[in-house]
């Protein structure tokens, strides 16, 4: 439900959507701080499910349930405390192998952040080589301007691809109808009526 999103602004195709704000459609993936966030959530869930599980069905107090629980979805496992009930041990078979694939997607999750985080980085901190010129230079005109070092930082960074500089670029060309490659007030207001 929130996946799908509501619809809001302008909509269609080159609208904003909360489905676009939750899913990098470029990426063709969630976007990240979401992703730990849930990853981070699950794994919170695992822990309360045990520990509700060793407390009614094992019969340890709250304390021991959520200790255990912790040991067990982080895979320390001390061996100090185990699951003595067959229904325990049928319910830690599948729930351990759920909690383990949680907490390890959890930390590639948490890697991933980080690995954005230092390319981000990286490609801010970067001088500009010739061939950066080169390719940055939209209009191969010789010089790269403020927009296009801009765009070009924006695509190294996987920030926005080709086809999102496609669409905005015919936006622009519909509110720029005498292709002057600037919008007026005259053109603004002419797209209006």
């Amino acid at each position: 439900m929130i996946l799908t999103g509501i619809q809001m602004g302008g909509g269609g195709e080159g609208g904003f959507s909360a489905k676009n704000y939750i899913v990098d459609v470029e990426k063709g993936r969630m976007r990240i701080r979401l992703k730990v966030g849930l990853a981070l959530g699950v794994v919170v869930l695992c822990i309360g499910m045990g520990a509700l599980i060793l407390y009614f069905v094992e019969e340890l107090d709250w304390i021991d349930s959520i200790y255990l629980s912790v040991m067990s979805v982080t895979t320390v496992g001390y061996g100090d405390k185990a699951f003595k009930t067959l229904t325990g041990r049928l319910f830690a078979a599948i729930w351990l192998l759920f909690s383990t694939l949680a907490v390890a997607r959890a930390f590639l999750y948490l890697a991933e952040a980080r690995i954005d985080k230092r390319l981000t980085k990286w490609v801010l901190h970067r001088e500009i080589t010739i061939d950066d010129l080169l390719a940055a230079d939209i209009n191969n005109n010789g010089f790269i301007s403020k927009s296009e070092y801009i765009v070009y930082k924006l695509k190294e960074m996987g920030k926005i691809g080709e086809k999102d500089i496609l669409q905005i670029c015919n936006q622009f060309n519909k509110l720029d109808p005498n292709n002057s490659g600037k919008i007026t007030l005259p053109d603004l207001l002419e797209s209006h009526l």
